[in-house]
């Protein structure tokens, strides 16, 4: 199907409601009220342009990268917004598959006098207005890298856009704030409570799918919680509306009007799996957009996995115990000064109980950097509480570099590599021992131990050479492993296995 800019279009409202056997015989009394939903919802979308100056595309697969963002419309030369673009849109540029991700490579030549060509609307999303001044919630990725951003309140292609200005913006989160000035009369919608959503929950979606202009679905709220690769600071809302490419920034919302999530992210490998930004974590950090145009968080440098029932009896925690664990403690971080240690179970922070990693995360998000609080921790069977003082969270590229091998840390005491078996590296001077190969089917590739990984205690006992190793794993019983391992990015992460021998 021809992707068209939103100004571009004869003007229309895609309204799906399947009568599905599924969903017409919960539907509330009123048969008509996804009609009078969309008459409230649909004034108050808008649609986004993301206007960059030409850059060359390189294209690179992405097998993991099954949770997929929303924007992706691109328009080709000639199209909406270049020069007598008004008219049909000429066909997109190819685009990669749907396995494949964009990154940018060498630009284009400079055009007569040195100069680039002018801005090109690349990119179409969606955002709605959330303060009758003229601001604008979206994604941030809808405006990440654009040159000019035009803001379409309707789909009369004879209205001039709108420009708009980005005055905050939260990577991490994934959301921008964008403001426009128009003597429009501008109609707010209102953010609702995403805590209160039910699975089952009736929904509607509202955005800009391929460029088609404002388009309104529906379905149900199919899961809370779910989370995502690339989205450490809480769960998605996940939805069978249908929600496609161009959907991105655009409002989910509840049989009242208000918005309960952002629309976010899809599952490519199947249809119906949509995911959205819960809106209460919105509200949280809004303030923080429109004042500073930026959000800062807490921050603590541990790293942590779900406790189970065997790893729980080897460090003294009741089996029933549902909490995170410390895996590993950055060195000179706020745990590190609090006293926290590996094998800690955390189960309270802020005075908020902890029972998994989302849970954390959101205590420690919630709590202002610079503040001190109190962090309880499960030690060999006791209750410890300690203060901590929080710092700011770095950057996503910050915390992605913060494990790369040759960086000083934990582990390694320098960047010089050390030659040894089978062609992998160690640090020199660094702890644990490398596990240079696994025998197929034996107890360590049961485990889940991996050529590569560096073993650095067994049963919490340091280790730093083979017969260090070998003298406390002997005996045919089951041990605490923890493990350091490198992924193929070269990001760092801390592991405790259990390894049986018996």
């Amino acid at each position: 199907m021809t992707r068209r800019s939103a100004w571009g279009i004869i003007p229309s409202v895609l309204l799906f409601i399947p009568f599905s056997a599924g969903h017409s015989s919960s539907l509330p009394g009123n048969p008509n009220i996804f009609v009078e939903l969309s008459k409230k919802v649909v004034p108050s979308v808008v649609n986004i342009s993301n206007l960059s100056r030409p850059r060359g595309m390189a294209f690179r697969g992405g097998p993991e990268d099954f949770f997929r963002r929303f924007f992706e419309d691109h328009f080709g030369p000639g199209g909406p917004g270049a020069p007598g673009g008004r008219g049909r849109p000429m066909p997109p540029r190819p685009m990669p598959d749907d396995d494949d991700e964009m990154e940018e490579g060498p630009g284009p030549r400079a055009g007569p006098g040195g100069k680039q060509g002018k801005p090109q609307p690349v990119s179409l999303g969606t955002g709605f207005i959330i303060d009758a001044s003229g601001l604008i919630l979206t994604n941030h990725h809808v405006v990440d890298g654009a040159d000019e951003i035009r803001i379409q309140f309707t789909e009369d292609f004879e209205e001039v856009p709108t420009e708009g200005k980005v005055v905050g913006r939260d990577e991490a989160l994934d959301l921008a704030l964008i403001r426009v000035k128009t003597n429009r009369k501008l109609v707010p919608l209102v953010l609702g409570n995403s805590d209160a959503l039910q699975v089952g929950e009736y929904v509607a979606a509202v955005g800009n799918p391929f460029g088609q202009g404002h388009s309104v679905t529906h379905g149900i709220v199919s899961a809370k919680g779910r989370k995502a690769p690339d989205f450490q600071l809480a769960n998605y809302i996940q939805t069978d509306a249908p929600i496609n490419p161009g959907n991105s920034g655009g409002p989910l919302v509840n049989l009242k009007g208000e918005v309960i999530g952002i629309n976010n992210a899809i599952d490519q490998r199947a249809q119906g799996i949509g995911f959205a930004i819960p809106v209460n974590l919105v509200k949280e950090v809004l303030p923080q957009l429109k004042t500073k145009g930026k959000v800062s968080r807490g921050y603590i440098g541990v790293l942590i996995d779900q406790l189970n029932p065997d790893i729980a009896e080897k460090i003294g925690a009741p089996k029933d115990l549902v909490a995170p664990f410390v895996t590993q403690v950055n060195p000179g971080e706020p745990a590190d000064a609090a006293g926290v240690k590996p094998y800690d179970v955390i189960v309270e922070f802020a005075g908020k109980k902890v029972k998994s990693a989302t849970d954390l995360v959101t205590a420690v998000t919630s709590v202002a950097v610079g503040e001190t609080t109190t962090i309880k921790v499960l030690r060999e069977g006791t209750t410890k509480e300690l203060k901590i003082k929080l710092t700011e969270r770095p950057g996503n590229e910050e915390l992605a570099q913060e494990g790369r091998p040759g960086k000083k840390g934990p582990i390694g005491k320098g960047p010089v590599p050390e030659k040894s078996a089978a062609g992998l590296t160690l640090e020199a001077n660094s702890e644990g021992v490398l596990v240079t190969s696994t025998a197929y089917g034996g107890p360590a590739d049961r485990a889940g131990i991996l050529r590569g990984d560096i073993i650095l205690e067994v049963d919490r006992k340091s280790v730093k050479s083979p017969d260090d190793f070998f003298k406390i794993a002997k005996d045919k019983k089951t041990y605490m492993v923890r493990v350091k391992r490198t992924d193929p990015r070269g990001q760092e992460g801390f592991l405790v296995i259990l390894l049986d021998l018996k």
